[in-house]
């Protein structure tokens, strides 16, 4: 048996092909900020690295990109380090690998699902949202894990943006399968396409740190301020179109200030997490918009339609419908409702993918949706609200309290909802009648249908698939619909 020593530090053993690193070695290849890309499993194990720049108070430390080597077992593929974040260590790299990868082996390479993991290394001081598939590289079909890496000092801010985040990268998870499957000349063309949509997410998600919504929004910067002023009926139709889409608007207008002020007053009808995950305007710092958001602005010209300033794209690929306010012409609109939506967010992102897999990384193909006014649901739950709210007396507090207590309200009205539905369903096992239903809606005054689907969508955030149990035959919004003009 023969040994061979190359380097300092580095044993070889050739004739049971054992590699043995000593402490001179693993100190000049600690961290993949040296010259050296090698990771100390082997000299085998080398992988590309890449700088996401113009990314201020960045929440990320980086993102891996991992996969399942049937000889060495998990291997990086490459690294994107955020400028200015630290750099990981080796010892770090080997642990998010391995861990991110452990108990993948099993797994079906021909699957398409996207799975997610969460991994909190206390003893890095790190925290891993992980996204595992599978995809087809230069060396064939194999399970990979897009790893992303956060200090252990954001996790509270990541739970309150999970959701987000998670969506974010499920859908750049599906990117980097096609890319990867398509042949290129050049292989770091693969990681420079990936690396663009990587660097959008990351400097839009690190955003929402200092830019998003505060978690106790001030009265004086909402509608219901005696110093700001909305016609009536248009804050109306804006608070129960918001809240029928789950909580998510879109606002356009010609000013900053009005689109806030708006975009200020709806917040107060979303979660703290929600808020956290809503954008005011900057109008010397404009985001485009980005899917599964739940408020955010964008200034239009004076002329423009409304249909010509909407990113349809991003609308679409969001888990929920959208309620799309202009607020310098006063139109209240909304997106399909979420039964329809669901079915079109796939046709979207499935668009998507066929796209880049066509080497159109930019352009998308959507397909023409039209916007329906939210009037065609009339309500009196909102109206109720806003006629007592404006006969309270102007104090902040006053007014916030009766704001907190309908917020309550709903959210009462739709666990009621829920646990009628089981009674009378036997737990969805069987179908709702119609008539049960004209009990359930009289039972909890739910007679306008605006109010009805107020309460049935935030019925669907406490519990997932009661939308559809109730609302899923298509036919339902098309004869709501009927005769309604559509501008």
């Amino acid at each position: 048996m023969s040994n061979s020593k190359i380097n300092t530090g580095m044993v070889r053993n050739i004739d049971v092909g054992i590699i043995q690193f000593g402490e001179s070695y693993l100190k000049s290849a600690d961290g993949f900020g040296t010259s050296s890309t090698r990771t100390p499993l082997s000299p085998s194990s080398d992988f590309t690295t890449s700088i996401i720049k113009d990314v201020p108070d960045s929440i990320f430390r980086a993102v891996l990109l991992v996969h399942w080597d049937n000889i060495l077992g998990p291997r990086i593929h490459h690294v994107w380090t955020i400028d200015g974040s630290p750099n990981l260590s080796s010892s770090d790299l080997r642990c998010i690998t391995g861990q991110v990868l452990s108990s993948e082996i099993c797994r079906d390479v021909d699957s398409n699902f996207v799975d997610f993991k969460f991994f909190n290394l206390t003893h890095k001081e790190i925290i891993v949202p992980a996204f595992v598939f599978c995809a087809k590289g230069s060396y064939g079909l194999g399970i990979h894990s897009l790893a992303v890496v956060l200090s252990q000092s954001e996790l509270q801010l990541y739970l309150e943006i999970h959701e987000l985040l998670q969506r974010c990268f499920q859908r750049l998870a599906y990117k980097i399968r096609v890319i990867l499957d398509t042949k290129v000349q050049n292989p770091s063309d693969s990681m420079d396409k990936i690396g663009l949509y990587l660097s959008d997410s990351i400097r839009f998600i690190s955003a929402l740190k200092k830019q998003s919504l505060a978690e106790n929004v001030l009265l004086s910067s909402t509608a219901f301020c005696p110093d700001h002023v909305l016609e009536f009926d248009f804050l109306s139709q804006c608070i129960a179109s918001h809240l029928m889409t789950f909580g998510r608007s879109f606002i356009t207008g010609e000013t900053a200030d009005r689109i806030n002020l708006v975009i200020h007053t709806l917040s107060l009808f979303n979660t703290v997490s929600e808020r956290r995950c809503s954008l005011p305007i900057n109008p010397q710092h404009p985001w485009p918009y980005h899917h599964d958001i739940y408020l955010q602005g964008f200034i239009k010209h004076v002329k423009d339609p409304i249909e010509n300033c909407l990113p349809m794209t991003e609308i679409l690929c969001s888990k929920y419908p959208t309620t799309v306010i202009d607020v310098s012409t006063r139109v209240v609109k909304q997106t399909l409702s979420y039964n329809e939506h669901i079915i079109h967010s796939f046709e979207t992102l499935q668009s998507e993918l066929i796209s880049i897999q066509n080497g159109q990384f930019e352009n998308v193909v959507v397909f023409d949706r039209e916007l329906y006014p939210s009037s065609a649901y009339p309500d009196t739950l909102v109206q109720n609200f806003l006629s007592e709210m404006f006969q309270l007396p102007e104090s902040c507090e006053v007014r916030m309290a009766f704001i907190t207590q309908f917020h309550r309200l709903l959210y009462k009205k739709a666990e009621c909802l829920i646990e009628q539905i089981k009674v009378e369903s036997d737990s969805a096992r069987n179908p709702m009648k119609a008539s049960q239903m004209k009990k359930i809606r009289q039972d909890l005054l739910l007679n306008a249908e605006g109010d009805f689907r107020i309460i049935v969508a935030l019925a669907e955030k406490l519990k997932p698939g009661i939308y559809c149990f109730l609302l899923g035959d298509r036919r339902v919004d098309r004869t709501v619909q009927t005769n309604v003009e559509i501008l």
